[in-house]
This record gives C-alpha cells, structure tokens and sequence, in this order.
C-alpha cells in the first residue's frame, strides 16, 4: 500500500544492521576497545539503526495523524503513547535513538565504553522492529 511505503525498507535495513551488530556482539570490551576499525564499524551500523529506527517513528507518527515531536527520543516516546509500542520498550528505545544523534554529531568525543555496552541492548531494536510489524499487520488488515 502506498501510505506503508519505505517502512518494510527501513523494517529491512533495521534488521540488517542489527544482524551485523550481533556478529560483534560477542567480542569483549578490551579487545573492542582496543580496535578502532572495530569501532568505526559499530559506530555506523549504530548510527544506521537508530536512523531507521527514528524514520520508522516519525512516519507511523503521521500516519496516526499526530503531532509530530521535536526530536527522535520524543518521536519514540510518542509511539508509545499512541500504543504502537508498550511504554516500556519506547522508555528503553528512546536512548538509543538519542545514542545515534551522538554517533552522528558529536563523534569526536564518543564514549567506546557506551557504544560496546550498547551492543548488549540490540534486543530492544528487535522488539522494536516486532512491533512496527505487528502494526503494520494490524493497520493493513483494517482492525
């Protein structure tokens, strides 16, 4: 449907990032320290999903016919208190929406220490990305 257009693409790529993240979620914190390409690596893929993440709110945001927030962490929110997410995960998924902003505009100072904790969190984005289907599901099929 073209009101739903670009969200399975974003859905897409949320995933792929996270699926990525995943592969070096198993390295430890010394060795991730240690490795600034490791790092870069992480930092984008970050910056990629908490974009996606950011973009999937907004758009669901209008299409509810909201008003639409100042920022990424309130458009995550939002989707909380419009019910598309419980307001438990939007607490937990707003962060990472803002961790991107810091990837994205102070990335002179990012703390490797965050971004490696971080990797311990990618359930969130899966969750979050259940949800926008379930959504989806529920929104197409008219209920």
């Amino acid at each position: 449907m073209p009101q739903f257009a670009g969200i399975e693409s974003r859905l897409e790529k949320l995933n792929d990032c996270v699926n990525r993240l995943e592969a070096i979620r198993t390295i430890d914190r010394i060795e991730f320290l240690a490795d600034t390409d490791l790092q870069d690596i992480a930092a984008r893929r970050f910056e990629i999903a908490g974009q996606c993440c950011i973009d999937l709110a907004l758009r669901l945001i209008s299409l509810e016919g909201a008003p639409r927030p100042a920022g990424g962490q309130d458009a995550v929110l939002a989707l909380g208190q419009l019910g598309i997410l419980s307001g438990d995960l939007a607490r937990k998924l707003a962060p990472i929406a803002g961790f991107r902003n810091v990837l994205a505009h102070d990335y002179v100072d990012v703390d490797w220490t965050v971004v490696h904790a971080h990797l311990g969190e990618l359930d969130v984005l899966r969750h979050f990305a259940a949800a926008i289907r379930v959504w989806l599901e529920q929104t197409s099929s008219g209920d």
